[in-house]
């Protein structure tokens, strides 16, 4: 698997700034279940179709 580039918003950005101040891993996890996983499905999703439009 290659590398993934995910992008956060303003909000985002300091929700995750706060996280790591704060050092809690329950926050951390919900943040990546809530805010980088969907990302990084819906960039893969896009990805696979682009690849097996190559194919065909």
């Amino acid at each position: 698997m290659g590398k993934v580039f995910v992008s956060f918003d303003e909000s985002e950005q300091l929700l995750l700034k706060s996280i790591y101040y704060d050092e809690d891993p329950d926050e951390a996890l919900e943040f990546v279940l809530k805010h980088i996983i969907p990302k990084v499905k819906k960039d893969m999703s896009c990805l696979a179709n682009t690849l097996s439009a190559q194919k065909g």
